[in-house]
């Protein structure tokens, strides 16, 4: 009995840090079923632990890698403890990946001879060594063939000629080489620059990819760089952060404590807002 109670914590602490975790992001269940198409019912069973509403194990560990994977989490982690705990709960049919792994495995009868991928191997092998002969042999013929073309050409020539004495030119100065500028190439990326003003959590992707994913304490201060678009996925504390972009301050986007999604900075935007200086909340 106290085994099974055990295994009831293990799913009960499972599911509370999921939505734990979501909560600190700002991120709603809608917006997480929206990205991975999962149904916002699944979703709050997993948080509730609520594994009769769930479907098999086998489809309950995608649901639970796509979810931890859009809160950044580490995703293999997530679903080996939602194996852990889903193993010793009687609540939940084993699906066959699950007997699969407690089950001995039964190693193959050896076999006799030479396996067909190693012949193969031994067949290719033998070919490329015939290419790499032949490709050697014509080098070689090639290379004769060419000295013996030059000696003959050497004797052609008349020995009168090699007696004639040398015609001295007069050397002409060398021209000057081409001035070099010297200006340096111009910067073509992008530059976001964060200053925290207070803590807060910022999930930031730069050309789609993510780049920063965690609480940024009071006093950091971060720069990344990207090539086309700046996207802020989730800031927690709107009032904390200070954002600049190649020097153009870009207005505080909310009050404190307000949770801000999805904020597109690009080169468009960098454009309009330091041609004539303005600094509109976009």
């Amino acid at each position: 009995m106290a085994e099974t109670d055990s295994s009831h914590s293990e799913l009960a602490s499972f599911g509370e840090e999921l939505r734990r975790e979501r909560e600190i992001r700002g991120i709603s269940l809608k917006e997480i079923a929206d990205a991975t198409k999962i149904s916002k019912r699944f979703l709050e069973a997993i948080e509730r632990n609520d594994h009769r509403t769930l479907p098999a194990p086998v489809f309950t560990r995608g649901f639970v890698r796509e979810y931890a994977r859009y809160l950044g989490l580490n995703a293999d982690e997530m679903v080996t403890r939602y194996n852990y705990a889903a193993a010793g709960d009687d609540r939940i049919e084993q699906s066959a990946h699950l007997e699969r792994l407690v089950q001995p495995v039964t190693p193959p009868a050896p076999q006799k001879g030479i396996p067909p991928i190693y012949a193969r191997v031994d067949r290719n092998i033998y070919l490329l060594m015939a290419i790499v002969a032949a490709l050697a042999l014509v080098t070689w013929w090639a290379l004769r063939s060419k000295r013996e073309a030059r000696a003959e050409a050497i004797d052609s020539v008349p020995r009168t000629a090699a007696a004639a004495p040398a015609v001295r030119t007069p050397l002409k100065p060398a021209p000057a080489p081409a001035a070099t500028s010297s200006a340096a190439p111009a910067d073509d990326l992008l530059h976001m620059t964060m200053e925290l003003t207070d803590d807060s959590w910022i999930t930031l992707d730069a050309d789609g990819k993510t780049m920063v994913s965690e609480e940024l304490k009071r006093g950091d201060r971060r720069t990344v760089d990207a090539r086309d678009v700046f996207r802020f996925r989730t800031i927690g504390n709107a009032a904390g952060i200070e954002l600049t972009l190649n020097g153009v301050h870009i207005p505080r986007l909310g009050k404190e404590g307000r949770v801000i999604h999805d904020r597109v900075f690009d080169r468009a935007w960098l454009k309009a807002h330091s041609a004539g200086g303005a600094q509109a909340t976009p």
